[in-house]
């Protein structure tokens, strides 16, 4: 076998955004950033790097009060069975994440302690906001509260960020905005001193940063950060009145929470360190500190850039020790039959489910093959049924057939086999590496081996047996449970083709 050491030992700090806590993770959410974390984890562990993966409950986003408004439910309630479910399927799906956490005292401490200590620095600064009142629902319009059209691409939104084009929107720069939930549209301006990151004082930092970074971005963020910087930036609200959330604590903010986005720093903070308490007890505490040693590679939808882009690079600029991203890794939407997956309209098909029916490694293989990664992307059971069927199934089985009759038996090794294998492991490296990250690549780079050994296996099977072998050894990453059970085969058969029957469907 190869051998994978690096030459050079890199130490990853990966996160995937946090879900928000409001159901179950439908297919959708399953082939953005969970997916694209754990590949890149495994795959760097592989090559002998470290690489720590953190995530966890996004428990305290307004979405959660909304849907348990609409479902009756309390939110903490609708929090916990969410977070349960959310844990199951990651886990159904192979998802072999460090720790996934939920929001506890520790957590809320850490999170008042950061934003009290940038308080005393004088890095938050007071503004007084116009904001929306709902008599009728009693709340502040603002994030899921609040409902209207983007003030830049002019498509439907919520408050707080658009979905579509990633620009931030405040309830006074929505259009038409409305209550969420409200029988009346009416609203009377109500002005709040709320706490805010003047991201405008960082522009000078901000330009410098993504100057360096270029490499490690995907085009649609450079191309976002681009668009932000062409104009003034916002003002970044830390603090807002609402309910639900986090107490700010901090004098003259009472009846304040801190804007779930800004608590998501510290928040992912706490779960790095939960992650590394669990797999790695004997690094040093304090793994996003700036001279941890570790790269920061941040795995979100595009319609999160925002947040990781600027306002959370935002707040570790005005704290100063703390380590910021290497990469953002963004995917782009994944729409369902033509049109995007929508829990509130029940257009969608739960993760669990279709891993269940098909099988964790089918389902991780095909969510690669079409990843959006740069563009969205569409998913039909259909399309997902025959691509799994010929791009995997067919030519796998088509290998073990041809090997069948030579179980047991040693083979000589191919003379022609060291240049596509070769090729293969070198695309698949490149895939995997940070710079030129890639599922699709990883995914077509397989299928296309597959392919190739089916179609030489009866005429050379030594080149299959080989490929096989490397095959295993090199798309682990991608299709954990398929690959170690080709690796245990070959364990119990050393220098002999191994048994390959009943490798393949439902027994991942």
């Amino acid at each position: 076998m190869t051998d994978r050491r690096p030459a050079q030992r890199r130490s990853f700090l990966v996160t995937a955004t946090p879900p928000t806590t409001n159901g179950d993770l439908h297919v959708g959410h399953l082939s953005g950033p969970y997916l694209g974390a754990d590949v890149f984890t495994r795959a760097q562990r592989r090559l002998g790097h470290t690489a720590l993966y953190a995530s966890g409950g996004d428990d305290h986003q307004t979405y959660v009060v909304t849907t348990a408004q609409r479902l009756g439910l309390e939110p903490a309630a609708l929090a916990a069975r969410s977070h349960q479910e959310i844990t199951a399927t990651l886990a159904a799906a192979g998802i072999d994440i460090d720790a996934f956490t939920t929001p506890d005292d520790a957590y809320r401490d850490l999170v008042r302690d950061f934003f009290a200590g940038l308080h005393r620095a004088g890095k938050l600064v007071p503004r007084t906001w116009t904001f929306p009142y709902c008599a009728e629902t009693g709340r502040y319009l603002l994030e899921a509260f609040a409902t209207g059209h983007c003030p830049e691409c002019l498509t439907a939104t919520c408050g707080a960020i658009c979905e579509n084009c990633g620009h931030p929107n405040d309830v006074t720069s929505l259009l038409f905005a409305t209550s969420t939930g409200a029988a009346t549209a009416a609203t009377e301006p109500r002005e709040v001193e709320i706490l805010v990151l003047p991201l405008e004082e960082y522009r000078e930092q901000f330009t410098a940063f993504y100057a360096e970074h270029r490499a490690t971005m995907r085009p649609h963020v450079l191309r976002f950060v681009d668009e932000m910087l062409s104009r003034p930036l916002p003002d970044f609200p830390v603090t807002y009145p609402a309910d639900w959330g986090v107490p700010a604590g901090i004098d003259g903010f009472d009846g304040q929470v801190f804007n779930v986005w800004a608590e998501m720093l510290p928040g992912l903070i706490h779960m790095a360190e939960t992650a590394r308490a669990g797999r790695a007890p004997e690094q040093t505490p304090g793994v996003w500190d700036k001279d941890s040693g570790f790269e920061l590679v941040q795995f979100l939808g595009y319609d999160n850039t925002f947040y990781f882009s600027f306002a959370h690079l935002g707040l570790a600029l005005a704290h100063g020790g703390l380590v910021t991203p290497t990469a953002i890794v963004t995917n782009e939407f994944y729409h369902l039959d033509g049109a995007k997956f929508s829990t509130s309209r029940r257009h969608l098909i739960w993760a669990r489910d279709l891993v269940a029916k098909h099988g964790a490694d089918s389902v991780r293989f095909y969510l690669a093959l079409g990843n959006p990664e740069h563009q969205p992307a569409n998913f039909t059971e259909r399309e997902f049924t025959d691509a799994v069927r010929t791009r995997l199934h067919e030519p796998l089985a088509a290998v073990c057939r041809a090997l069948a009759p030579h179980t047991g038996q040693r083979i000589e090794t191919s003379q022609d086999a060291a240049q596509p294998l070769e090729r293969y492991r070198s695309r698949m490296r490149r895939a995997f590496t940070l710079e030129t990250f890639s599922l699709r690549t990883a995914a077509d780079a397989t299928a296309n081996l597959l392919a190739l050994l089916a179609e030489r296996a009866a005429d050379d099977p030594g080149l299959a047996v080989q490929g096989l072998r490397e095959l295993a050894a090199e798309a682990a990453p991608l299709m954990p449970g398929l690959c170690a059970r080709v690796e245990s085969r070959y364990a119990a058969a050393p220098g002999a083709v191994p048994d390959l029957a009943d490798l393949l469907p439902g027994s991942d």
